[in-house]
């Protein structure tokens, strides 16, 4: 499998993604996913609908894993927010 394949069936599953970052080769991949469709949802909830659009592909083994990091916009800022650091000089 390749990222392309990746990313695209992450854009089905969740069509209004923001930003899809998908690193990995062969059958092991980590996605980092902006979506407005996990407001509302826990984590187990957010890997269940990005998982639905592998389980074919994990059922024969052409992927082997996933590993999803899936945030909300306001997730994703402050996340970003909180692993900046700042020097003065």
């Amino acid at each position: 499998m390749e990222e392309a394949e990746v990313v695209e069936r992450i854009r089905k599953v969740t069509p209004d993604a923001e930003e899809i970052k998908v690193e990995g080769a062969d059958c092991n991949f980590t996605a980092v996913i902006v979506s407005p469709s996990f407001e509302g949802l826990n984590l187990l909830k957010r890997q269940q609908l990005v998982l639905a659009g592998f389980s074919d592909c994990l059922a024969t083994g052409e992927l082997h894993a996933l590993t999803i990091k899936a945030y909300t916009q306001s997730e994703w800022q402050a996340f970003n927010q909180s692993s900046l650091t700042q020097i003065s000089l």
